[in-house]
């Protein structure tokens, strides 16, 4: 996979993380990571021969809930050093309209608007959630970010035109009620291609286009391999498409055929 100008900043500023966790002895953070970002450090990884369960020796990963999308990448020295998702340097700052009866409908464009708007930069913040709680379904936005830019945010009193109050909360104890939209099919095989062309309705040409051109990650890391076996349980996003839980089943069809559901996120 060839990269961009900027890829190559990213994937030499990792690697510069990777030698300054060794250099000082101490584990090194990043800044919160995308897809795309992750699947760059993954491959930096793969590129010094770094795989499989060796990994974890070397990085940990966490967005400061379980499952989150964007996630701080914690670089190990080499050295038995032990850290736990409580030493990342993420806050959870929930944000609610002081009055709801006339609050705007606000979305996670307007959330992000505001926080970009008072100068905190996107690798600073993590996922933003929107929910409706309680009886009432009354509105709240959770954002993850970087400890340091905490104050910033608990400073927010506005968001379009509605007043807002913001607080420190436990980001890891947020109930996720993550909804989908299921898709069935039959694939002849379990290929990350077949898959995927059943999650985005189209061909497996068009599929194997997505996967040679480095669109398709696979459980979060960037996947270039379109006969790559998929397991139940299995997360693949698609760059343009959105993002995909696969689950299997025991029937197969009269001509060998496996039923799958593809469980798309909304």
């Amino acid at each position: 996979m060839d990269l961009s100008k900027e890829e190559q900043i990213l994937y030499r500023h990792f690697d510069d993380l990777i030698k300054l966790a060794d250099r000082r002895g101490t584990p090194v953070f990043s800044g919160f990571a995308g897809l795309n970002e992750m699947g760059l450090m993954y491959k930096l990884l793969e590129d010094k021969g770094i795989t499989g369960e060796l990994v974890k020796n070397y990085v940990i990963t966490f967005g400061g809930y379980p499952y989150a999308e964007r996630q701080i990448v914690c670089f190990l020295p080499n050295t038995l050093y032990k850290v736990g998702y409580e030493d990342f340097p993420v806050d959870c700052v929930r944000i609610r309209p002081v009055n709801h009866k006339f609050c705007d409908a606000l979305t996670h464009r307007d959330f992000l608007g505001t926080v970009m708007n008072i100068g905190i930069e996107r690798d600073q913040i993590g996922d933003i959630i929107i929910k409706r709680e309680g009886e009432n379904q009354l509105l709240s936005g959770y954002i993850f970010c970087r400890n340091d830019k905490t104050p910033l945010l608990i400073d927010i009193t506005r968001i379009r035109h509605t007043a807002v109050h913001a607080e420190i909360t436990d980001g890891t104890l947020l109930e996720y009620g993550q909804k989908y939209k299921d898709i069935t099919g039959s694939v002849s095989s379990m290929r990350l291609d077949a898959v995927v062309s059943v999650a985005v309705k189209t061909s497996r040409s068009k599929c194997l286009a997505l996967v040679k051109e480095g669109s398709i990650f696979l459980n979060g890391r960037c996947c270039t391999e379109g006969s790559k076996n998929i397991s139940g349980g299995d997360v693949i996003s698609i760059r343009g498409y959105g993002k995909y839980k696969i689950e299997l089943s025991q029937s197969v069809t009269k001509k060998g055929r496996y039923h799958i559901t593809v469980k798309q996120y909304i």
